[in-house]
């Protein structure tokens, strides 16, 4: 259940207006907030005003990319130029192709049944929408493409900001082959997030790099302008919170994630997370869990749910939430942001199905495994007050002295509680 439905993080990588906003950061550059996602295809529009050729400034920055990162790419890719327009209509054409109707409506109907999505959304265009106001880039691994969006109709700090970020993208997959990441891992969520943060984070930490080292101060104040366009502030301030948390996620947390690799082994520390990468949301938050490989505790969960409910019960999907999820569930159902925070720390372990009974009601379950009894029992309690305000039927079942917590809310939740506790 990714930010855009099963697949839109995966095959392309995007620069979003956050991404300047955090390089301004770095740079010592006030800033304000934004977000992410991507998507491909094809149509070329040449940028006008640029006092050099275009070509030979792509190649200054590809040669700058090259030093910081300590990779060499295997082949050209030239950039291709498009604009707002051409840009929503690739989005529109990769999120249809990658998305199937079924593993959408999946996504969807968890969402807004977990109050995430207000009732009667449409994931598709949510996203849609967010991206469009916010992708200034894009790299895609299946076509072999790079995208630059110029809003300006020229190649300016904006422009040469977002190439750096994707010329990265280019190095890493030339480099690791970022197909064999779990990115588009069908029904596991968190782990996709954790790996695209490394992606991610990763492109953002270069392209600070290169920023720092190549703007000036007038061309800082042009990202920094840049990034408070009204349209783009606008998207942001529409989407729903989930979608800007777990779009904003692998940019933010994946840089801190990536920082604090570089500085504990450089980037012969990154390039080894590629080859072991991370498994969950858990460790981009807490990278001293990566650092001590603490994996995610695998939950299954029994086989025969739907016929465990009952005649005419349908199991539609499952997904592991982790972390971060779990914890914009819990601030987004009334939880305080810092009991929630407290609340999904001691993550272990998760796995939630959606079935649909014989009246067309869903039912969602979940059954959740924590570090300690005592983190099992904080869960318990937030999620309890989450549950509450959602409205709807639900059941929370957690032993004292167990690190298990099993919940489920919808038509028939006893009798799921009881099917996933067993």
């Amino acid at each position: 259940m990714p930010p855009a439905g099963r697949r839109s993080n995966v095959h392309a990588l995007a620069t979003l207006a956050v991404v300047a906003i955090l390089a301004l950061g770095a740079c010592g550059t006030p800033a304000p907030t934004a977000t992410p996602t991507p998507t491909s295809a094809p149509t070329t529009v040449l940028p006008t005003g640029t006092p050099r050729p275009a070509a030979e400034v792509y190649a200054e920055i590809r040669a700058a990319v090259e030093a910081i990162r300590g990779l060499k790419p295997m082949a050209d890719v030239d950039p291709v130029t498009i604009d707002e327009t051409q840009l929503r209509k690739n989005l529109e054409a990769e999120f249809d192709k990658e998305n199937a109707a079924d593993d959408l409506k999946f996504s969807e109907e968890t969402l807004i049944a977990l109050g995430l999505l207000p009732a009667g959304s449409s994931l598709r265009n949510l996203t849609l929408d967010l991206q469009a106001g916010q992708v200034a880039g894009y790299y895609s691994p299946d076509q072999n493409q790079l995208f630059v969006v110029s809003r300006s109709g020229r190649l300016g700090p904006v422009e040469e900001v977002t190439y750096a970020h994707e010329f990265t993208h280019q190095l890493q997959d030339q480099n690791f082959d970022l197909g064999k990441l779990g990115l588009d891992a069908p029904n596991e969520s968190d782990r996709a997030l954790a790996q695209l943060a490394l992606v991610e984070g990763d492109a953002v930490s270069v392209q600070t790099t290169w920023t720092a080292a190549n703007l000036t101060p007038k061309q800082l104040g042009e990202l920094l302008a840049a990034s408070l366009d009204p349209a783009a502030i606008d998207a942001l301030r529409k989407a729903p919170a989930y979608l800007r948390e777990t779009s904003l996620f692998p940019y933010s947390d994946g840089l801190n994630f990536v920082d604090r690799l570089i500085a504990s082994g450089g980037y012969d520390a990154v390039n080894a997370a590629f080859a072991n990468p991370p498994t969950s949301t858990e460790q981009i938050l807490h990278p001293d869990r990566f650092a001590a490989r603490e994996v995610p505790i695998g939950v299954r969960l029994p086989q025969g749910l739907a016929k465990a409910m009952g005649s005419g019960w349908k199991e539609i999907g499952q997904d592991t939430l982790g972390e971060l999820i779990l914890r914009v569930w819990l601030t987004g159902t009334g939880v305080l942001a810092v009991d929630a925070s407290a609340a999904s720390a001691g993550w272990g372990g998760d796995r939630l199905v959606l079935l649909r009974g014989p009246a067309g009601g869903l039912t969602i379950g979940m059954r959740t495994e924590w570090d300690t009894a005592g983190d099992a029992a904080e869960f318990a309690t937030a999620a309890t007050t989450a549950l509450r305000s959602l409205g709807s039927s639900h059941k929370l079942t957690h032993a004292p002295s167990s690190r298990t917590v099993v919940f489920a809310l919808g038509d028939g939740a006893d009798r799921l509680v009881r099917a996933l506790a067993g």
